[in-house]
């Protein structure tokens, strides 16, 4: 079985994987590509490689928030592997990079097997379920340092590179404040030597002490992933962890 990048996808069963093989297209996601809409079906789910998307929601006044990432341990386009045609969040790419694409009618197709995709999709939606809710109550409970600390941690363990191209305009969105707050947030990031930033172009300098930083939403949802992908399928300890454990102790 070949090397691969996406989390997901390696967990199948090889005969499953090669199956499925020959209709995975390799797509480069470009930065700000929507890569689904609120309403109307999309063509293609996507896999990322070495890319991160954000699932996004938009609010009255127009001002958007993200309410999970997904990189490499999962899949954008869970609306048509819950075969609904419209959704309240978008999904974007955020860090552009390498991917996967398959279409809707393959998808469909793989679902009606009911084999390991299927049961892995079932798992995924569960810990992205918790991602959402995690995020919720860190954006409550959390200081904005805190939480720029962990998103930038959850985007260096998905790009699997210590440089990666963001603008402040785009975290801004990511965290749901204005641009003149995350100067400030990174601001303070870099003068503790955690990370480095020029022309939109971020690199993890101190990965322990960014840890250090984040609040404890990290390290709950990396396990929560890495639980996902470390066990057997349909783990039946993962239906016992609390949902959400967040404190505002940052």
């Amino acid at each position: 079985m070949p090397n691969i990048e996406n989390r997901l996808l390696a967990s199948l069963p090889p005969a499953e994987y090669r199956r499925i093989e020959p209709h995975l297209q390799s797509y480069d996601m470009r930065a700000g590509e929507e890569l689904h809409q609120k309403a109307g079906a999309s063509p293609y789910v996507f896999f990322p490689l070495d890319a991160v998307a954000s699932l996004m929601v938009t609010l009255a006044d127009g001002s958007t928030v993200e309410a999970a990432t997904v990189g490499h341990e999962g899949m954008v386009g869970l609306p048509l592997f819950v075969t609904s045609e419209a959704v309240a969040i978008q999904a974007f790419t955020q860090v552009p990079g390498r991917g996967l694409r398959m279409s809707r009618s393959v998808l469909r197709a793989e679902l009606r097997r009911d084999e390991a995709l299927c049961h892995r999709l079932h798992e995924y939606t569960e810990a992205l379920l918790l991602f959402i809710a995690q995020t919720s109550a860190c954006n409550k409970l959390h200081t904005q340092k805190a939480r720029c600390a962990r998103w930038l941690l959850l985007i260096h363990d998905r790009v699997g590179r210590d440089t990666f191209t963001l603008t402040h305009t785009f975290l801004a969105m990511m965290l749901g404040v204005r641009r003149a707050t995350v100067t400030v947030v990174a601001g303070e990031l870099r003068s503790r030597n955690l990370i480095s930033y020029k022309k939109a172009v971020i690199r993890i300098v101190d990965r322990e002490g960014l840890e250090e930083a984040a609040c404890e939403c990290y390290a709950v949802l990396r396990n929560e992933f890495d639980t996902l992908f470390s066990g057997p399928s349909a783990n039946p300890l993962r239906a016992a962890k609390p949902l959400v454990r967040a404190s505002a102790t940052k």
